[in-house]
């Protein structure tokens, strides 16, 4: 276990709790298992640590109204963060802690397009929909159901 909790080291995985059938559909993900919500104006999706030694703990309340917990995806942090997406602009990402609170493993993927922070709300455009099929490609080799 690890229990540094100021910074995710690119060796580190890190798991997107699914939701079904709101993430995932018979095993397949869908890109809204990485789009951020607009209602909030999220700045990051949200992901655990397994690596920290509350992983297990973190788990506790979270819950989807309408959604059935189906288990985690794991992404390995050092392949998100080395993305080399481009389209008409560079997609980059960034995996950094969000400790606040009760969760102590809870950290955030957050989305750069030509240097701008990405926000759930702002219009949607090729490189967002690129963005999201990344992720979902590094998280479908890896899927656990509980």
């Amino acid at each position: 276990m690890n229990d540094d909790l100021n910074i995710v080291a690119d060796n580190e995985n890190v798991a997107r709790l699914l939701f079904s059938p709101l993430f995932i559909c018979d095993g397949v993900l869908s890109q809204k298992a990485f789009t951020l919500d607009k209602d909030i104006n999220e700045t990051y999706i949200s992901v655990l640590r397994p690596a920290i030694s509350s992983f297990d703990a973190d788990f506790d309340g979270i819950k989807k109204e309408g959604n059935i917990l189906y288990g985690y995806a794991l992404l390995n942090v050092g392949e998100i963060r080395s993305c080399n997406i481009q389209f008409k602009k560079k997609i980059e990402f960034d995996v950094l802690p969000r400790n606040a609170g009760k969760r102590k493993s809870h950290a955030g993927i957050f989305t750069t397009i030509d240097n701008t922070k990405i926000k759930g709300g702002m219009p949607q455009t090729v490189e967002r929909m690129l963005a999201r099929m990344f992720l979902v490609k590094i998280a479908q080799k890896n899927i656990v159901q509980f």
